[in-house]
């Protein structure tokens, strides 16, 4: 996500609803998976979420400057054998811990959002607004899906400042807290807020911070 300082034109939302008491297995599983992908290159920065009133939600974005690199991103996976020999049997552990399992695809919707653009480098948090109407909400980006629903997505650096973004919006919002230990970062993310990102694999191993 703005791994190469290129605007994000498109997302892949993955969500997973957790089973209650697979928390703790999930997180090792998932600090696994992120360590893999810092020590053998993985071929594309994600970010994990986790919904502040339900714990048991668990977000993953991933966001593409173009339709090649979002379509390459299954090719540039199979093709570092390595890596998927480490993280494949991981990936199949995930059904243990997991009830449910959705993915949506979501492009730009920049005539309506008035050019404001995802910034995730010194997020902390991300605030996501859906309807089936897209209209403009401050700084915030609007993402479309196939079907039409929009996706209003802010960021924010602190919890008052999701807050303060929630409030913009017309409905309800979703406010997820990223979840350094299972991510895998863009530099651009790290160096923008080190101290948060310290923890990290990729951090570490790339020494980053």
């Amino acid at each position: 996500m703005q791994a190469r300082n290129e605007e994000a034109r498109f997302l892949l939302i993955a969500r997973e609803r957790l089973r209650p008491g697979s928390a703790d297995a999930y997180s090792e599983n998932e600090i696994q998976i992120a360590a893999a992908c810092a020590a053998l290159n993985g071929p594309h920065p994600y970010l994990a979420l986790v919904s502040l009133l339900d714990s048991l939600d668990v977000w993953w974005v991933n966001a593409f400057a173009s339709e090649v690199e979002r379509d390459g991103l299954g090719g540039a996976y199979a093709r570092n054998e390595p890596l998927m020999t480490r993280i494949a049997p991981l990936g199949r552990r995930k059904e243990d811990f997991r009830e449910t399992f959705t993915t949506i695809a979501l492009t730009r919707h920049p005539d309506v959002d008035g050019r404001a653009s995802l910034q995730i480098a010194g997020a902390r948090y991300l605030i996501v607004s859906t309807s089936t109407e897209a209209k403009t909400s401050g700084s915030a980006a609007i993402f479309q899906s196939p079907d039409g629903e929009s996706f209003t997505i802010a960021t924010a650096g602190s919890r008052a400042g999701a807050d303060e973004a929630a409030g913009r919006f017309d409905q309800a919002a979703t406010i997820l807290g990223v979840q350094t230990q299972w991510s895998f970062p863009a530099e651009a993310w790290v160096r923008a807020d080190p101290d948060f990102w310290r923890s990290n694999p990729a951090a570490r191993i790339r020494k980053w911070t």
